[in-house]
């Protein structure tokens, strides 16, 4: 039987992610988002670029998993070489340069297939990120 509840999901990488009204299952004594990975992270990727979360190391860790691509697919995307994807996964807590964020984030928003308003202060985020990411799962 299913039930439908608030979950906080670490699995992701990302230590202030929560799902807010998230199909539930029971797998023994384990309860368990009911909604297949691909579509989760499918979810959190975009509540990341829709609300503007500032894009650190794992942040871009996270996203570029979400969307299926290697190093090497997203540095050819990007323009900038792997071993900068690297570096930049690597950080996992340094923010990008803000134009290293706006590229990441309109790429992200190209493959998600979800508008962005073109405008650089649209784009750009603020420096804090948020205690908490709500991603609606119903």
């Amino acid at each position: 039987m299913n039930k439908i509840k608030t979950i906080h999901y670490t699995l992701c990488g990302l230590e202030y992610v929560y799902f807010v009204n998230a199909p539930v299952g029971i797998d023994g004594a384990e309860e368990y988002i009911d909604i297949p990975p691909d579509q989760i992270d499918r979810m959190i990727a975009v509540e990341i670029i829709r609300q503007g979360i500032p894009l650190r190391g794992r942040e871009v860790l996270f996203l570029r998993k979400a969307l299926k691509m290697n190093r090497n697919q997203w540095s050819e995307k990007l323009g900038v070489t792997a071993s900068g994807i690297f570096r930049w996964e690597e950080g996992r807590n340094k923010r990008l340069s803000r134009i290293n964020e706006v590229a990441v984030r309109m790429l992200c928003a190209e493959e998600l297939e979800i508008e962005l308003e073109g405008k650089w202060s649209a784009v750009i985020t603020g420096d804090n990120r948020p205690e908490r990411l709500e991603v609606a799962a119903a």
